[in-house]
């Protein structure tokens, strides 16, 4: 079972020109993010592609990490990771560890990236609680779920 319950730390962000963002995504999550952006007048383009990630294959001002699989090589543009844990947990098999700790809260993060993984500012965070036991799975579900909130929430919003 999930109970939602929000912690924000948003911050604003001001500027004149809209950006286009270049957002970095496992195959799964493509069609939920175009689907949602065609709804809006923001300007992006999207991959999941190794080598488009890898070489930053088309134009863009914004870089957008939603669970990219790769380490993306950062540059002078702004980039940000909407991460699907508190961001005191890094890397992969993330889920497994919480149910490992019997954490009874969890969380999803949008954060500044840095050349460190999942380290950086963050810029939002929300917290959701959990039952254990929980599989891997239903945590990620959940985590999934709000992770995708918060991009509806903040994706707008980044420069």
């Amino acid at each position: 079972m999930v109970e939602f319950m929000a912690e924000s730390t948003a911050k604003a962000f001001e500027d004149d020109r809209e950006p286009i963002l270049g957002i970095f995504t496992k195959p799964h999550h493509v069609e939920k993010i175009v689907n949602y952006l065609n709804t809006t007048d923001i300007k992006y383009f999207i991959t999941s592609d190794k080598q488009e990630i890898k070489s930053f294959a088309f134009p863009f001002d914004v870089g957008i990490s939603y669970c990219c699989p790769y380490i993306l090589e950062l540059d002078e543009r702004p980039f940000y990771n909407y991460h699907p844990a508190p961001i005191d947990y890094k890397g992969l098999n993330i889920y497994a560890e919480a149910i490992k700790r019997k954490v009874g809260l969890w969380g999803v993060t949008l954060h500044r990236m840095t050349d460190k993984v999942d380290e950086g500012e963050v810029i939002m965070h929300t917290n959701f609680k959990i039952d254990i036991p929980l599989s891997t799975n239903e945590l990620g579900t959940a985590a999934h779920y709000y992770l995708f909130k918060l991009f509806r929430e903040t994706i707008r919003g980044l420069k």
